[in-house]
């Protein structure tokens, strides 16, 4: 029997991945945007059932070629844990080929460049990585407690460690009147950091966050649904990135597409383009939050390769 004790969250890409508790809740909590974890204290998942649980599965020789930690944020975890875990993953589920988990910059940041460097040997790769915006103001108004040139460190060491991740970019996070600015600031800091994989959303504000109640009380004004779709036409626009994969087919988007970049920007910036179109002007106009709450949501469209 495995052990789950907390909220289990995945990304779309890890439907396949054999899923390992290692935290339940985050362990900071305090982003103004999430409500996912509020009911949910952080805590390490003990390490008698980490490792019950993979020699149950090492056990049943199953197939499982990548193991996803769950939990908020798993590399939240000390160096000597998130070692032990993956010696225990290569010693009994030698099929597993990668590790991946929820991370955070500043439990990257906390990591040293040689602890990242053993972490990538033993096969930690496609850390899932809330990047969220990158305008330092937004981060600090969004309370998300770390800065763009932290964010930036972070994923260069990634990167000379060898370990590939995936970037979460929320469209419409900067507010009404400044998607644009902000498109061009996440593509700066997606365009040095060089992903495996974006993931993008479309901003909704949820009831219990922070974020909704600065919407109560007029302290933020959320983007239009036009501006949804412009920024993320004008963040495809301003990529430069060699081969990543570009996933926008969350359930809050209002146009999905996805497809590889750089080959398929031009297609996917006209697909929204033209998806565009075909809302009414007064749906363009209004908060992407009551399209949602009125109509569902309601164009897929996109390339796989």
């Amino acid at each position: 029997m495995m052990h789950y004790r907390g909220k289990v969250f995945r990304p779309p890409f890890e439907e396949n991945s054999l899923l390992i508790e290692a935290t339940v809740g985050c362990s900071r909590d305090k982003c103004a945007f999430c409500s996912l974890y509020h009911d949910t204290p952080f805590a390490p998942s003990p390490m008698e059932d980490i490792e019950s649980d993979i020699r149950f599965i090492g056990r049943n020789r199953t197939l499982f070629k990548r193991v996803f930690l769950v939990g908020g944020d798993p590399f939240a975890l000390p160096f000597n844990r998130l070692q032990r875990i993956g010696e225990l993953v290569g010693d009994q589920l030698p099929r597993v080929e990668s590790i991946g988990c929820y991370a955070s910059v500043r439990n990257i940041l906390a990591k040293t460049p040689e602890q990242l460097s053993e972490l990538a040997k033993l096969g930690y790769s496609g850390l899932n990585i809330g990047l969220e915006t990158g305008l330092d103001d937004v981060l600090e108004f969004m309370d998300k407690g770390n800065t763009v040139d932290e964010a930036r460190e972070a994923l260069a060491r990634l990167n000379e460690a060898g370990i590939p991740f995936t970037l979460n970019l929320v469209m419409g996070l900067a507010g009404a009147g400044r998607g644009i600015e902000n498109a061009r600031a996440n593509a700066a800091v997606v365009n040095e950091a060089q992903p495996q994989l974006i993931i993008v959303t479309a901003l909704n504000v949820w009831p219990g966050t922070k974020l909704h109640d600065y919407v109560e009380a007029s302290e933020f004004i959320p983007p239009t649904l036009r501006e949804i779709i412009e920024e993320e036409v004008a963040f495809l626009r301003a990529t430069e990135l060699d081969d990543t994969f570009f996933f926008g087919m969350h359930e809050l988007n209002p146009i999905r597409v996805n497809g590889a970049l750089p080959q398929d920007r031009d297609f996917l910036a006209s697909e929204l383009e033209a998806g565009m179109d075909r809302f009414p002007t007064h749906q363009l106009n209004a908060e992407v939050r009551q399209i949602i709450r009125e109509n569902g949501l309601i164009r897929r469209t996109g390339r796989t390769t």
